[in-house]
């Protein structure tokens, strides 16, 4: 696609800002346990990259009619071959097992409003899944609502989700947050994936996650709407990513406020056991302040830029644990000009900007850390034992120039200018 020439430079972009700067898996859900200066011009799809899509796509047109049954949609895909595009008519229709999606095709709504697939009275106790683990590269999916289903796509190139709907999920019954099969999009060891202007809603008594990426590469999530912060706002966590060179830009996130319950609460957007990731520009509200909330959480992993996103309610939490050997540490993060809107300042990492090590074991650490130029008035800013102040500090790392209504620094700590 278009975009492979920014993940090129957005390499480059990470590479140069971090040299100058002062899982396995089965069907089942256990992917992996979940316990707890210049900026590139960015892209952004217009009417002429649609066009630019639709000479990819350079095939015959084929439609699927209001009316169809299930069995008359399959037919039509499995007639579809690469560079076709695939019309469908506005209406509902009742979806009872796997589409037959092949590599190369784009499905698209045909007129103004999206058309409905639906499993919402045929899977009434979890989500119908649709496991799309091969023959699923190169394929635009454009403008379709999806009730109560969820695409668990693998091992999948260049394949894009755009200006869909994701609504009516069911919960399955007797899971937490541990079960991680409870997202509207999940994708595992894909590459240059796109997921744009989609709306995700979680309904009362069926919460559940966005998106849930592992062992990707190049994923990009964008302009997205996770939730109206009321009906529609029962999230577990908008977006959870275990994969290398993310970006993460301008989604609104929205959880219900008012539903408390921990058992099913993991984070606004929570990333570990990443490299080289961008979460910038995102309006995030919702999560608690507590060891199930905060906002942003970032965990084991090295290579995050994280600035000018706008979060209420809580925070940005850094952890690193012991239960992730393979990543043990924090290494080259900046949290940069975001505005953490807080009820106070506890004497707590949840509270505005925290970071904790659970560990005091040889070889699990922190490096490279910068915190400068967030507006948190009411907040806290909290660095906590145990820690080695002097790898924080390296390459210019350290809390600067922060509008903070407190700070708890362990001894040592680079700090200057903060207000």
């Amino acid at each position: 696609m278009m975009k492979l020439k920014y993940h090129v430079l957005t390499v480059f972009y990470l590479t140069l800002m971090f040299s100058c700067s002062s899982p396995n898996d089965n069907r089942e859900g256990a992917e992996e346990e979940i316990v707890d200066e210049e900026i590139i011009e960015e892209e952004t799809e217009t009417e002429e990259d649609i066009d630019d899509n639709d000479n990819v796509f350079d095939g015959d047109i084929l439609t699927i009619t209001n009316g169809m049954s299930f069995a008359e949609i399959n037919e039509v895909l499995k007639t579809a071959v690469s560079g076709d595009i695939v019309e469908i008519e506005s209406g509902t229709y009742i979806i009872t097992g796997e589409l037959a999606i092949k590599s190369g095709i784009a499905l698209r709504k045909k007129s103004s409003t999206p058309p409905v697939f639906t499993a919402w009275d045929i899977s009434t106790s979890e989500m119908l899944e649709q496991y799309w683990s091969s023959d699923n590269s190169n394929i635009d999916i454009y403008g379709i609502q999806f009730n109560n289903i969820r695409l668990n796509i693998r091992n999948a190139t260049n394949t894009s989700i755009r200006e869909c709907i994701f609504d009516e999920g069911r919960r399955k019954a007797g899971t937490t947050k541990t079960f991680t099969q409870d997202a509207y999009v999940q994708l595992y060891k894909c590459n240059d994936i796109l997921v744009e202007n989609t709306v995700f809603k979680r309904r009362e008594g069926d919460s559940g996650r966005g998106i849930y990426t592992v062992d990707c590469v190049n994923t990009e999530i964008l302009n997205n709407t996770f939730g109206d912060g009321a009906a529609e706002g029962y999230f577990v966590t908008a977006i959870n990513d275990n994969s290398d060179g993310t970006i993460i830009r301008g989604n609104t996130i929205q959880r219900n406020t008012s539903w408390e319950d921990l058992d099913e609460t993991d984070h606004g957007i929570y990333v570990h056991s990443f490299k080289g990731i961008i979460i910038e520009n995102n309006t995030i509200s919702g999560w608690p302040t507590n060891s199930s909330g905060g906002t942003i959480k970032i965990r084991n992993g090295e290579d995050a830029i994280i600035k000018n996103n706008d979060l209420i309610t809580s925070g940005i939490i850094m952890y690193v644990y012991e239960n992730t050997p393979n990543h043990p540490y924090l290494k080259n993060i900046q949290i940069l000009n975001n505005t953490i809107s807080v009820s106070n300042s506890e004497d707590d990492i949840y509270h505005g900007i925290g970071y904790w090590r659970n560990t005091i074991a040889s070889g699990f650490y922190e490096e490279s850390i910068t915190i400068s130029g967030n507006g948190l008035p009411n907040g806290t800013i909290k660095i906590s034992s145990p820690i080695d102040a002097e790898l924080f500090n390296k390459s210019g790392g350290g809390v600067y120039n922060n509008n903070v209504g407190v700070m708890y620094l362990d001894s040592g700590i680079n700090n200057s200018g903060n207000y």
